[in-house]
C-alpha cells in the first residue's frame, strides 16, 4: 500500500514509510493512527515538555489525557490488545482485533518524537501491566487494570534489589502462601522503583 507524503521532507526526519512508497506492512489503520497520534502528541505534549522537564514533572491529568485519547490501553497491551480489555478507548478508534507491532511502532514514533523524555512515564505501565496481562488471574486484572486502563491509577514492576540490581535470576525475595492459602508474606528488599511515589501497584 502507498500513501501521500506525510510530515517533513527533510531526509531521514521521518520513517521511510512516510514518503509515500509502497509497503507491504502498514495498511490504512496505521495511517490512521499515525495522524491522529501525530495531531493529539502536537496539541497535548510537545509544547509543554520544556516546561514539564524544569519542573521535573509530568502533571497527573497528563497520563488520564493519554488513558482518554486512547494511548494508553495500546501502551499497556503491547502488540495484542486482549478482547477484555477492549472496552476501553483504543487510539483512533482502531478495533482490538485490529492492533497490531506496527501500530506499536507508529504510536511509539508519534507520541515521543517530538518529546523523548516524556515516554520515562510509561516505563513502568509498560512492565508492570504485560505480566498481569500474561500470568493474573481474570479476578485480579478485573480488579486492577480498570484503574491503570482508565489513567487514575498507575503501576510498576519492582526487581531492583540492592545484591542484584535487575538480575533477576538472582534476586533474593520471597513470596510464600500463607498456610490458609489466601495471602502471601514478601519478605526482601528491594532498592529502586521508578516513579514509585507516583504508583498505586507495584
Amino acid at each position: 500500500m502507498s500513501s501521500k507524503p506525510f510530515g517533513s521532507h527533510i531526509p531521514w526526519a521521518e520513517p521511510s514509510w512516510y514518503s509515500g512508497r509502497p509497503t507491504p506492512y502498514y495498511k490504512p489503520s496505521h495511517f490512521k493512527l499515525r495522524d491522529y497520534v501525530r495531531k493529539w502528541a502536537e496539541e497535548n505534549i510537545n509544547d509543554n515538555v520544556t516546561a514539564w522537564e524544569a519542573a521535573g514533572k509530568i502533571p497527573d491529568d497528563v497520563y488520564r489525557q493519554c488513558a482518554d485519547a486512547g494511548l494508553i490501553l495500546p501502551l499497556a497491551a503491547g502488540n495484542r490488545i486482549p478482547r477484555e480489555w477492549a472496552n476501553f478507548p483504543i487510539a483512533a478508534g482502531i478495533k482490538a482485533e485490529e492492533w497490531d507491532g506496527f501500530h506499536d511502532f507508529v504510536l511509539w514514533d508519534e507520541l515521543f518524537r517530538g518529546a523523548p523524555s516524556i515516554s520515562s512515564a510509561f516505563v513502568g505501565l509498560t512492565v508492570g501491566a504485560p505480566p498481569l496481562k500474561m500470568y493474573a488471574s481474570q479476578a485480579l486484572q478485573a480488579k486492577i487494570m480498570p484503574g491503570i486502563l482508565s489513567g487514575r491509577k498507575r503501576i510498576c514492576l519492582a526487581i531492583t534489589e540492592p545484591s542484584a540490581g535487575s538480575d533477576v535470576r538472582n534476586i533474593t525475595t520471597t513470596a510464600d502462601k500463607t498456610a490458609d492459602g489466601e495471602y502471601y508474606i514478601v519478605n526482601g528488599e528491594k532498592k529502586i522503583s521508578g516513579l514509585n511515589t507516583l504508583l498505586q501497584f507495584c
